[in-house]
């Protein structure tokens, strides 16, 4: 016997088997331990790596090749969000820190390589909606408004106890540039400026009162959210989905207090994650249509697109540049579908933006936001190295002083905020020098990264900790009421012990473990990417698409956001969190949707190893499609028609 076939024979042995699933275990728990910074005498090291016996030994035995691709790469993930929280202190150990820093990644790799594994794997064959005919149209109607009806009826103790709504200094702006007080500013987007001032003129000319123009403008909005939420609980309605999930995204959108809070506060990100889920989800009722094997884009689902794609961009300046990523891709997928009616209108919704907010804008002299409100994290890495008092060229301490007093800079320079330099440049600086000197601080910033990388990590942790994260909190609710230069005054319907008790209530979150991770940015997070894996996984690929919206918008955060957990900025991400859960859990096969169906297969689904092999004589379901189709679809399938269609996949299964 060759060594070769030896060590074959070693591996493929039943005590090698068990000497990895141990060595496993206890290189993870040790990981967890490192990161945790227990003592190498501490019993619960022992203990994790017990506990962790049996999921190691259920991941050995997943074999499935998408499981293991997508594992991988959500173990990368969050080992890197965890090694970046701990990045600091793993500087701190001198002589120590290269073996604590590979304890760390190696353990906690394996870790998370595992329990994706077996998560993924157990989720394989697991959906949430039920073969069947859609409800009619009058039944769905029915559910849209009964469902908003429910909404909005359940955020009106919020709008009595903070009525006439929540004015904060963002919102004053609004109001100001609105009836003149102040220039007109893109800082806040001017679309959303204009939709205040429709509404609280209406307001105004009917009820002749600041108080109730300020109230028509908020029921207006409480009116769109619950419509934008319900767009997505209908549509999953239409889907089938059962009604324990169904009833539990409804009670979420609901009962979360953020929701309600926020349906009554006048801030632009309000609106904009309303535009953001009617978005996701009409891009996922596209790709359910092409599933089903529609040639064309519906009209209602064209119209959507165009729309909410148009306020998408124009609601948030990141809204713009998240929508330009995400069309990118899009693209691709049209090209490559060839869908040239989809392609149209999302390059033209992009292009009508662009004109809006280019051209348009600038003839009716609106002003561009600053340009530091962009380069949140750039700043703050300069603001590092300069509050470490690093030493720097002088010509590089020349270009900063243009901007505004170094020491001034050093002084208010905040690890966990931006607000701090920007508005000391603000009101002592000069910050259009950044914007004439584009080219100079981006060298700058070039250069002094590669000479203080430390520096620069440091504060990329503490500038964006809470935005990737879990165990991070920060204020949600704002808590102010503004009314300078408006006869505004705060009316609560309720007495002052019970407003206090109704504030204190819905803080509670900080305090009950389980229920703080619905606040968390971080977990959202976290669990919006381990979706992304359970979608690639079951082999939708195409249906990627739909988490790029928020996904993107998430990553502008990382550059732009002056706060390193700024709940309203990721409400977007929040409001469309349900979607995302839902969509790899969908199976289109003997669902009815647009009149289409694809039938239900013969018996039960097929075993992974012959979905992974794709032969003729496996047929693949129609929901699960080979991974090459994943890719792109088969040239033939784009040229049949609806009946070819029908036939080639109603085909008896063997």
């Amino acid at each position: 016997m060759t060594l070769k076939n030896k060590l074959n024979e070693i591996i493929a042995s039943d005590a090698f088997g068990k000497f990895q699933v141990i060595l496993c275990a206890a290189l993870a728990a040790a990981g967890i331990a490192r990161y945790l910074t227990f003592s190498t005498a501490n019993i619960f090291t022992l203990f994790f790596a017990i506990l962790m016996l049996p999921l190691f030994r259920a991941a050995f035995r997943v074999r499935d090749k998408k499981v293991s691709i997508a594992s991988v790469l959500l173990a990368l993930f969050f080992t890197a969000a965890l090694f970046m929280q701990k990045y600091e202190w793993l500087t701190f150990q001198d002589k120590h820190a290269a073996r604590y820093t590979i304890e760390l990644l190696v353990g906690l790799w394996l870790f998370f390589k595992a329990l994706t594994a077996v998560l993924l794997d157990r989720m394989r064959d697991f959906r949430i909606n039920t073969p069947g005919e859609e409800p009619p149209q009058k039944k769905r109607i029915k559910f849209f408004f009964a469902a908003a009806g429910i909404m909005f009826v359940c955020w009106l103790p919020h709008f009595m106890l903070g009525y006439p709504g929540e004015v904060t200094s963002d919102s004053l702006h609004q109001l100001n540039q609105m009836v003149g007080n102040e220039p007109l500013s893109n800082h806040h987007p001017i679309a959303h400026t204009y939709v205040i001032k429709f509404f609280f003129s209406i307001g105004k000319a009917v009820f002749h009162d600041d108080n109730r123009a300020v109230a028509t403008y908020v029921v207006c909005q409480m009116i769109l959210l619950s419509f934008a939420f319900s767009y997505l609980l209908t549509t999953m309605y239409r889907l089938r989905v059962r009604k324990l999930m169904t009833g539990a995204v409804l009670a979420c959108f609901a009962l979360l207090s953020y929701h309600g809070a926020y349906s009554i506060t006048i801030w632009k990100d309000i609106p904009f994650a309303a535009f953001v889920v009617c978005y996701s989800v009409t891009l996922w009722r596209i790709l359910l249509h092409f599933r089903q094997g529609a040639e064309k884009l519906p009209l209602f689902e064209g119209i959507m697109l165009f729309l909410t794609g148009i306020g998408v961009c124009l609601f948030r300046s990141n809204g713009l540049y998240a929508y330009m990523l995400t069309t990118v891709f899009i693209v691709i997928f049209c090209i490559r579908r060839r869908k040239p009616v989809m392609l149209g209108i999302t390059v033209s919704a992009l292009a009508v933006s662009l004109i809006v907010t280019r051209p348009v804008y600038n003839a009716l002299g609106i002003q561009k936001p600053e340009p530091l409100e962009s380069l949140a994290l750039p700043q703050q890495m300069i603001g590092a190295v300069l509050k470490n008092e690093r030493p720097m060229t002088q010509e590089q301490l020349d270009l900063i002083a243009n901007v505004a007093d170094i020491q001034g800079l050093k002084d208010n320079y905040f690890p966990n905020s931006a607000d701090g330099i920007k508005v000391y440049v603000w009101e002592h600086g000069n910050e259009q020098y950044v914007a004439e000197h584009k080219s100079e601080f981006f060298h700058l910033w070039l250069d002094l990264g590669k000479k203080y990388p430390k520096d620069y990590i440091i504060a990329t942790v503490y500038q964006t900790l809470g935005y990737w994260f879990p165990d991070v909190q920060n204020w949600v609710y704002s808590g102010e009421f503004r009314y300078d230069g408006f006869d505004l005054h705060r009316e609560s319907a309720f007495s002052d012990e019970t407003t206090r008790k109704l504030l204190d209530l819905r803080e509670k979150y900080r305090d009950i473990y389980f229920l703080g991770l619905f606040w968390s940015i971080g977990t959202a997070v976290w669990v919006a990417v381990f979706m992304m894996g359970a979608a690639f996984t079951k082999r939708k690929l195409p249906f990627l698409l739909i988490f790029l919206p928020v996904m993107s918008i998430w990553g502008t955060l990382l550059i732009a956001a002056p706060v390193y957990a700024e709940f309203r900025y990721m409400y977007s991400f929040f409001s469309t969190l349900p979607l995302l859960c839902t969509v790899p859990f969908v199976s289109m096969e003997g669902v009815q949707f647009g009149g289409r169906s694809i039938p239900v297969s013969a018996g039960a689904a097929p075993l992974p190893e012959a979905a992974e092999s794709g032969s003729a004589e496996t047929p693949q379901p129609a929901d699960d499609p080979a991974p090459a189709e994943d890719a792109a679809d088969k040239k033939a399938d784009d040229t049949l028609s609806s009946k070819q269609r029908k036939k080639k996949y109603g085909k008896k299964k063997k």
